[in-house]
């Protein structure tokens, strides 16, 4: 099984993101891959201006902090 490059993942983040804000851990699912790779690609999207991270402080359900993506406007 080949490696996947990081242009590949980002391209995939951005095409998820283009139906809205999403959660590190959908876009962790969607694209198969753990959680450090999608953080990293994602800052780095952040890094060129392509994205806003959100960090929220409390979670409806479970109570506990997470962040969302969504694409810069």
């Amino acid at each position: 099984m080949k490696r996947r490059t990081a242009l590949e993942i980002k391209k995939k983040i951005l095409e998820l993101l283009k139906t809205g804000e999403k959660s590190m851990r959908y876009l962790e699912t969607k694209i198969n891959t753990n959680y450090q790779t999608i953080r990293t690609q994602v800052r780095e999207l952040e890094f060129f201006g392509f994205v806003e991270i959100i960090e929220h402080k409390k979670h409806k359900i479970n109570g506990k902090s997470y962040k969302t993506v969504k694409l810069k406007k």
